[in-house]
């Protein structure tokens, strides 16, 4: 049995780096430009205190969120914003650590990875990108 899915978009990666790195953008009060992580495991897209306040969110104002890693728990806000990345725009909840020692951003399952579908082939650092909702 063939399968077939259709990607629009490209993204090539240095796959000799730590993680996948995506170029987005997220809009607030203000538009800020950086690099996230895919993170598959990752239930929500969270980043870091820091892009939340030059975003011009109170970040305290967002709904509260426990999140558990293997090192310990962390708690984070959820905030409506806008993600673009590859010609995408996807609106969606964005978590922003509590704690400026938050180092990550990572790019999560709700609100991006379901809005879009993806191909990995890690060992040529090939990162194929498509809209959920478009035919294949």
């Amino acid at each position: 049995m063939d399968l077939l899915l259709h990607f629009e978009t490209l993204h090539q990666y240095d796959a000799g780096e730590a993680g996948i790195s995506v170029p987005i953008s997220l809009i607030g009060e203000r538009r800020i430009r950086l690099e996230a992580k895919l993170d598959t495991g990752a239930a929500y897209c969270i980043f870091e205190r820091e892009i939340g306040e030059r975003l011009g969110l109170d970040i305290e104002t967002g709904s509260p969120e426990w999140f558990g890693t293997a090192t310990g728990r962390f708690r984070a806000f959820g905030h409506s914003v806008t993600l673009l990345a590859f010609g995408y725009q996807l609106d969606l909840i964005a978590y922003f650590a509590e704690h400026p020692n938050f180092g990550r951003n990572v790019l999560g399952r709700h609100g991006w990875m379901q809005q879009l579908k993806l191909g990995i082939v890690d060992y040529d650092g090939r990162l194929y990108v498509g809209r959920y909702d478009s035919e294949d």
